[in-house]
């Protein structure tokens, strides 16, 4: 550009002409044909690769590598995120030193539920003339209300492990003394073949029969005032459907119904130190004899296809408002909720095949409280392999002084309940396959066929003080030292 004249002088133009050329110069270099057609190629070019990425190029959900909380949150915030953490946010490296060394086998917890705390003695009632003419017109009942049932079959059976651990023949051996009452089979046959409403007279035609024959005519309830008798109590209520319970109150009742809190009593009969919690029977597992080997391999994987459901849950949930007394309202966040994930299956029910499917296909099951905090539902869960995801402020589970429940479940408070989807993704994959092996390999363990009479035993060991020890009669106890019978069943 020639320089411009000015007052008599030429001198060069000023910088703002520069700029000026500048910006023109690349107007037009940006607004030819090629230049446009450059750019709209780059952009569909961009396009293509992004969609190809996301096709193609990404982890699969099932990729048992990749971390689960980016694998199904699907979020960029996330990813970006976790790369910001710090997981050392101090100046200094740490340390590792030895480990330190094991401890005795009695210091440990959990235990080892193989070995046995106690070996004690447990004598069997015989039904008395009464009650058996009661049963000729009262038959067994298959209800879920049945683990009265079997645990006394499992007494009474000569080729069973607590049969040959614990029974004996003889009353004046025994230890602990088990009533074998069976109430749910009288109120249930009543309210469901009879269609009869209200207690039907159980305190007068079987619970006094029952009572009488124990306290009265035989002389071993006197001896402790019942403190060492055993009754099963399987119904939500325990025996707070009999008016005459205060008859019975001083034996120890083996419940389905573990509570905590302070209204539990009042609601279910509780008693903390009173009552050992045990598994329930349900529906599946004891009356349809549901054999997850069907679906599952012995590692409890399923046979046909992996895991694709992320939440399973059946059961009461479309009519629950958020202030209702049932279930605390935890099951109303089901409905326009929850139940609107793709990978959620959440269903007032199915038919028993198409549940043990879906079972098989789940890996968290929703087992929130109801119209108390336990659910069969959980016994299922487990069963298949199911890493159960408990609601339940206040629960306390069957055998926790020996189970390690927190190992094989996940347990979330009421307040952090409209959170499970977020608690439930951010759990890293090769967590959740650690917590499913412990659901196979131990939590099945806690089960009501699988080993719960010595579970039960370990507890009875403990209210007896009878650790470590071994019953040869009532007054006569030895150290237990091996060999001893194996408490696997």
């Amino acid at each position: 550009m020639p320089n411009i004249y000015y007052k008599g002088q030429f001198r060069p133009p000023p910088p703002a002409y520069h700029r000026g050329s500048l910006l023109q110069t690349l107007k037009r270099i940006l607004l030819t044909r090629r230049s446009i057609t450059y750019m709209l190629g780059g952009l569909l070019f961009a396009w293509f690769y992004i969609l190809v990425k996301i096709s193609f190029l990404t982890h699969s959900p099932y990729d048992l590598d990749w971390d689960l909380e980016r694998r199904l949150a699907g979020s960029r915030s996330v990813i970006k995120s976790s790369r910001k953490v710090d997981k050392n946010p101090t100046r200094y490296q740490p340390i590792v030193r030895q480990p330190l060394p094991l401890q005795p086998t009695e210091a440990i917890w959990p235990p080892n539920i193989d070995i046995p705390l106690c070996k004690p003695k447990i004598y069997v009632y015989p039904d008395p003339p009464a009650i058996l003419k009661v049963y000729e017109t009262v038959p067994p009942m298959n209800t879920p209300y049945i683990s009265e049932r079997i645990l006394l079959e499992q007494l009474r059976d000569p080729t069973s492990s607590a049969y040959k651990n614990y029974v004996t023949l003889n009353p004046e051996e025994a230890d602990w003394f088990y009533i074998p009452f069976l109430g749910a089979r009288y109120l249930n046959h009543c309210w469901f073949i009879l269609h009869e409403k209200g207690d039907c007279d159980v305190d007068e035609k079987y619970v006094a029969p029952w009572m009488k024959y124990v306290q009265e005519e035989l002389p071993y309830w006197k001896r402790s005032n019942g403190e060492d008798h055993l009754m099963v109590h399987p119904m939500d209520r325990t025996s707070r459907y009999y008016e005459t319970r205060e008859k019975m109150e001083n034996a120890t009742f083996l419940t389905t119904i573990g509570d905590l809190r302070p209204v539990g009593a009042a609601v279910v009969g509780a008693r903390r130190y009173k009552n050992i919690p045990i598994p329930s029977a349900t529906a599946l597992l004891d009356l349809v004899k549901a054999d997850p080997s069907k679906y599952l391999t012995s590692d409890g994987y399923p046979r046909n296809k992996r895991r694709d459901i992320f939440l399973l849950f059946g059961g009461r949930y479309s009519d629950v408002e958020a202030t209702d007394v049932y279930s605390a309202g935890v099951r109303s966040l089901l409905l326009n909720g929850f139940d609107k994930q793709k990978d959620y299956v959440i269903s007032p029910g199915w038919e028993s095949d198409k549940y043990m499917k879906l079972l098989s296909r789940s890996r968290f099951g929703l087992a929130p409280l109801g119209h108390t905090l336990d659910t069969t539902r959980i016994w299922e869960y487990i069963a298949f392999g199911v890493v159960p995801v408990i609601i339940a402020d206040g629960i306390l589970e069957p055998y926790e002084d020996d189970v390690d429940w927190n190992s094989f479940s996940i347990r979330i408070p009421r307040k952090d309940a409209h959170r499970m989807d977020v608690i439930l993704r951010a759990i890293p994959e090769d967590e959740y396959q650690r917590l499913r092996e412990r659901v196979w390999n131990y939590g099945r363990r806690v089960l009501l066929t699988r080993d719960s009479w010595h579970l039960i035993v370990r507890d009875l060991c403990r209210r007896n003080h009878m650790e470590g020890m071994r019953t040869i009669d009532r007054n006569h106890r030895v150290p237990l030292e091996a060999p001893f019978n194996s408490l696997k069943v």
